[in-house]
């Protein structure tokens, strides 16, 4: 059936995903006077894209930590790379954005009371109820508002004007396609439950990672917006990871990391060493860390404590029934881990004897460190002396890739000839140019409350009539 001749509603706004993104998109659009509506590919039932999965943290300014703070840890992170204006805007609107969620029925706790395993990092906040607590308490807010959202509608192809610009989406919804015409918000995700797409980008052996959020999040909105004329800018080949439990679910995993990681002794499957577990607290280190598992051999490792870290509640995982593996010694550990004993046995007295002095605390960087051990251990060194002996399996996994849509500060999306593309937005994980390599926790939910919130607001205030421009082409 031809473009013309599919049945054409003429919308305001249409906001892809139910997401963070694109729920902030949705009430920003809707309280500043337009008409919203929101579709998603999904059924109710799993609405929330990734965030539903998260752990609901948020990387803001507090009292110790400034933004300008914030946003040179990121530059330094992604080594100059981030677009220092997007990285500027994230972080000055960071606080007002999580007061907003608050205004809208979320609660929003302290993580130095709710979450020990955050201890240390610059992640001052958390959803109650982690992702899907933060998801369930916001998206009653679209009834009241009147916004109608349409589930198990997949979005197929954008649709262009001469101009280039984006006039409207046609989709597929309840077994017959639809034209809808109107400004475009993309806040549906980016590619990691994608196999084709994480082989293509992520590489050889990206096929079998797991994957920690929504089933949903295939990249139809970088497709789409791709395939008429949109940028693409950032770390394609690089993706957001962690340390996580081995026995994971492979998709839709959640929230099972280990967090507690810089308290442990890491080990390879060859019982060797490979990282300096205590660099920094986890916050800094985790999505690093994750993919350093997962390029030792087998792609999995051991987190190794003893009986006086588990005695002080040093070291957990966060699901209940994923317990340590437990062995009375070293030796019979490795037996049942799979490691030579004399391998590990020799990794842990070699670690242990360089073990310096110092007190141990777990609440700052305390410097207690190994002396000539390589990879050193710069924090938390503790011996591995006291039996019983405990093991967590990890691996690393995949919440999403870091390329994306290149945007202004407004989420406002660019072709690739560095012009707006009129009447298309994109917010939260579909941006690219934010995070290269390296990953502040907390920073992504931040990015899709303060950019939806962005991209609804402007979208709103620009609104213009596209009906009656010519339609030429859609993407395809």
């Amino acid at each position: 059936m031809a473009l013309l001749d599919l049945p054409t509603e003429h919308r305001g706004i249409i906001v892809v995903g139910t997401g963070l993104a694109g729920l902030s998109a949705a009430l920003a659009a809707k309280e500043a006077g337009a008409d919203v509506l929101v579709i998603d590919k999904a059924p109710e039932t799993s609405m929330g894209g990734n965030t539903r999965f998260s752990g609901g943290a948020l990387r803001t300014p507090s009292k110790d930590v400034s933004a300008a703070d914030l946003v040179a840890e990121l530059m330094q992170m992604s080594s100059g790379r981030a677009n220092p204006r997007i990285a500027k805007v994230l972080y000055d609107e960071a606080e007002s954005g999580v007061q907003w969620l608050r205004d809208r029925g979320v609660t929003i706790l302290k993580s130095d009371e709710e979450r020990p395993d955050f201890r240390g990092s610059k992640m001052p906040w958390h959803a109650k109820g982690n992702g899907y607590g933060l998801v369930a308490s916001l998206f009653p807010n679209l009834a009241k508002q009147n916004i109608e959202v349409r589930f198990e509608a997949k979005a197929l192809d954008l649709i262009t004007a001469e101009s280039g610009a984006v006039v409207g989406i046609r989709i597929r919804h309840q077994g017959r396609e639809v034209v809808l015409m109107g400004t475009v918000i993309l806040a549906c995700g980016n590619f990691q439950a994608n196999v084709e797409m994480r082989t293509r980008y992520l590489g050889q052996g990206a096929d079998g990672l797991i994957v920690r959020g929504s089933r949903y999040n295939t990249g139809d909105g970088l497709r789409m917006a791709m395939n008429a004329g949109a940028q693409s800018t950032g770390n394609w080949g690089d993706f957001h990871s962690a340390v996580l439990d081995a026995r994971s679910s492979p998709v839709e995993a959640g929230e099972t990391n280990i967090n507690t990681y810089p308290h442990t002794v890491m080990v390879n499957l060859e019982g060797r060493r490979f990282v300096d577990e205590g660099a920094d607290f986890f916050d800094t280190t985790y999505v690093t860390y994750g993919k350093a598992v997962l390029a030792q051999p087998g792609g999995r490792a051991f987190c190794l404590f003893d009986a006086k870290a588990a005695e002080r509640g040093l070291v957990y995982g966060l699901r209940d029934d994923f317990e340590p593996i437990q062995a009375g010694s070293l030796s019979r550990l490795a037996g049942a881990l799979g490691i030579d004993a004399t391998a590990l046995e020799k990794t842990i007295t070699e670690f242990n004897a360089a073990i310096g002095p110092g007190e141990f605390d777990p609440d700052r960087r305390d410097g207690k460190s190994t002396v000539g051990l390589v990879p050193p251990k710069s924090n938390w060194a503790l011996p591995l002396d006291t039996p019983p002996y405990f093991a967590l399996p990890v691996t690393g996994g995949v919440t999403f890739a870091l390329g994306g849509l290149k945007t202004d500060e407004w989420g406002r999306v660019f072709d690739t000839e560095e012009r707006l593309m009129p009447g298309l937005y994109a917010a939260g994980e579909i941006m690219g140019g934010v995070f290269y390599q390296k990953y502040p926790g907390g920073a992504s939910l931040v990015r899709s409350v303060v950019f939806g919130r962005i991209a609804g607001r402007h979208a709103a205030g620009t609104l213009k009539s596209i009906a009656n421009k010519p339609l030429t082409k859609v993407g395809t």
